[in-house]
Parts: C-alpha cells; structure tokens; sequence
C-alpha cells in the first residue's frame, strides 16, 4: 500500500511527550511522525535521509502475526453469538443483522485515517464469527501495513482477553495483549476523565447504548477516529459518530 518513509501518523502534544522515546525509534525506523495541536499539524519527527529503511523481512513478519490472528479464538467463543466460554450476566448479541440506510462507505477512509475497532468487532474478528474475519480483513491487513492506524480502547482489549483466559489459555491472551499494545499498528487508550464525561453525555443523547458501548463510541470520537467498526446492534445504529457495521445482514 506504501512504503515504510511515507507512513506518518499523528499524535497530539500531550500524547506525544508522554510517548516521546517511543516515537524517537520509530521515527528512526522509518515512519513519519507529526505532532498536532487541536488537530492541526504543528510539528514531524522525520528519519534521516541517509537512514536505510526498516527491514522488510521483519515487516513483513510483524504484518502477518496479525493477520494470523483471524479465527485464533474459535474455542473461545461461540461463533454464531460470540461471548465468553464462561457464562456472564446478560451479555449482548454481537452478531446479528441489523438494517442501515445510510451505511458508512469503507472506500471514504484515507492513508493515515484512525479506525477504531469496538471489543464486539475484534472478538468477531479472532472467532471467525459468521465470515466477519474475512469481511474485517482488508481494514486489518491495511492497519497491519501502516496504511491506517488502529484505535482500541481498554474496554475493548478486556473484552479480547476475556475469551482466551476464560478458557484458561494464557499464552493466547499474552499473544493478544502483545499485538493489540504494538505502539506501531495500535494507539490504545483508557478512559480517563475527558472520555467518561463525553460517554455520559453519548447515553443521556442515546439512551439504548449502554455503558460499555458509550465508553468504546466517546474513546473512538476523542482519539479523532474517521470511523468505529462494531458488531454492537446499538452502536452500529447511532447517529453521533461514523460508523461501520461488521454485522451481516
């Protein structure tokens, strides 16, 4: 999709000096790195000019531990309603056909757009779910090439986890952890004060969204996400923010 010197990816200025190390090397290695202030380009962490490329070998390898992840969790959620092996209180169906009129078009997301992707979403996506993985495919392997970055809340990463140690397979939940904290593909965030007011306001707005569903809607609209990709029937229906349902109809 492009090569490793034309990647750039944006970070605002607190994320940036919190996360500054980090961008340094990656810089080094080849990305672009441009740091905003209310969503404006202010500034670029660029590699030297003499500086060779990263190698693709490894890249290459990095793209396809990812995409090896479609279906890894099929024994740890049933695939028609994925959900935890255990049993939980009430839980949401996540896979089932919902009517849109106004779909959101994948073919409107550009090069360096965040694309956020619920709990409902990734765990459609590691179970196979009804043929979500392949339909989820292209959006991972592009956030797998550097075209996109992905966005994944915390909410969302505890729901992934939830499966594979629920079935009492730790190494799968370490290998998940590991891939979904790659600074490189992923910009995971936890709620903290800006994010839990905005997702009271998103449920007194949208009352059927519950509280983990609001969470998961405000994280993708602070992070600056283009879109939220969902299996959640409430949040593949909201008028607050682009959506793209993963839900087959």
């Amino acid at each position: 999709m492009t090569s490793d010197l034309d990647i750039s990816k944006r970070f605002g200025v607190e994320a940036a000096r919190r996360r500054f190390p980090e961008l340094v090397s990656r810089a080094a290695e080849g990305e672009r790195i441009v740091i905003c202030r209310h969503h404006q380009p202010l500034a670029a962490l660029v590699p030297l000019a003499d500086r060779a490329p990263a190698d693709p070998t490894r890249r290459q390898q990095q793209i396809q531990a990812l995409m090896n992840l479609q279906g890894s969790g099929r024994q740890c959620w049933n695939r028609e309603s994925p959900r935890p092996a255990r049993p939980a209180p009430a839980p949401p169906a996540y896979v089932q056909p919902v009517q849109r009129q106004h779909a959101f078009q994948p073919r409107l997301l550009s090069q360096g757009n965040r694309v956020a992707l619920d709990g409902s979403a990734l765990v459609a996506f590691l179970c196979d779910a009804k043929g979500t993985g392949n339909y989820l495919g292209p959006l991972m392997e592009g956030i797998a090439q550097g075209y996109w970055l992905g966005v994944v809340s915390t909410v969302s990463l505890m729901r992934v986890l939830e499966g594979p140690l629920a079935c009492g397979d730790e190494a799968l939940a370490q290998r998940y952890a590991n891939a979904f904290a790659d600074g490189r593909h992923w910009q995971l965030i936890a709620p903290d004060a800006a994010i839990s007011a905005a997702a009271v306001r998103l449920r007194r707005q949208e009352p059927q969204l519950d509280d983990t569903s609001a969470l998961e809607l405000a994280t993708a609209i602070q992070a600056g996400a283009t879109v939220l990709v969902t299996d959640h029937p409430a949040l593949a229906q909201t008028g607050q923010h682009p959506v793209l349902s993963a839900l087959r109809i």
